[in-house]
């Protein structure tokens, strides 16, 4: 298949937006003291309990990377290792209380930083182009 101009134009757009995001990911993980690699991952255990391997996958990273997080992020008091309850021989990460709060604080600040850079397109126009980028859809 060869790509379009508009396959162009929207893949030039993709990358700038992920280019802003990933800024904002770095600003709000600065704030908290934190990497950006370690921000995500708390993000992702927010309503997930994945197996190191999964969150590797998720992460697109290498296990031994997510051990190392998990181990930082353990000591920060925000990760606890769980055994898997069909398979002890599987850790899971999870959150700690305090870990869920600083979670809750990435993505209040994430809301806010989108708020600001999207406030001059219409609430209708948002909600559309959320409706089109939902990865669960694409």
């Amino acid at each position: 298949m060869e790509p379009t101009p508009e396959d162009m134009s929207l893949t030039s757009a993709l990358m700038t937006l992920q280019r802003w995001m990933h800024g904002t990911r770095s600003v709000i993980a600065r704030e908290l003291g934190l990497t950006v690699q370690q921000i995500e991952l708390l993000c992702v255990l927010h309503n997930h309990k994945p197996s190191f391997g999964e969150l590797a996958g998720l992460l697109g990273c290498d296990k031994t990377n997510v051990t190392g997080m998990v181990d930082r992020l353990t000591r920060l008091g925000l990760v606890t290792r769980e055994a898997d309850p069909r398979d002890r021989r599987i850790s899971r990460p999870s959150l700690t209380d305090e870990g869920g709060a600083v979670g809750e604080r990435v993505r209040e600040a994430f809301v806010r930083a989108v708020a600001e850079r999207w406030s001059g397109v219409s609430p209708r126009d948002r909600a559309r182009l959320a409706r089109l980028i939902d990865t669960d859809r694409v």
